[in-house]
């Protein structure tokens, strides 16, 4: 029984490590070297959503931005009036879309280690063009 719980406990250890040392090293190769936030622009307060829904329902659930430039980006070549119909039926309004642009655009000259922002700046950009 010892046994079993020493190799359970070495094998999540292992395991958490190389998840660990995976997650380090593709933050690193997203993020540019000379990135850093600067201390002169302000984060801007965080938007509304429906309902006052958390942010990975609003993002990920209603909008479909996935997680990372690369979600952002294909959310980005994707979206479409179709979507756009389908945000108005969830209670996204095109005034949120224009404070998720104001705020990514924000981002985007504050945190230069922030590789997902400009992309959603211009997908929310993109949405609001759509909107009509």
């Amino acid at each position: 029984m010892m046994k079993k719980y020493i190799l359970v406990s070495v094998l999540t250890l292992f395991t958490a490590q190389s998840f660990a040392a995976t997650q380090t090293a593709t933050a690193t190769q997203i993020r540019p070297k000379d990135c850093a936030v600067n201390p002169d622009i302000e984060r801007n307060a965080r938007p509304s959503t429906p309902h006052n829904m958390p942010l990975p329902q609003f993002g990920q659930g209603i909008i479909g931005w996935a997680t990372g430039p690369e979600g952002a980006q294909h959310k980005l070549d994707s979206v479409n009036k179709t979507d756009i119909q389908n945000y108005k039926s969830q209670g996204v309004s095109l005034a949120m879309i224009h404070e998720w642009q104001t705020f990514y655009e924000n981002e985007t000259k504050r945190n230069s280690c922030n590789p997902t922002a400009p992309i959603r700046a211009q997908l929310m950009q993109k949405i609001a063009s759509l909107w009509n």
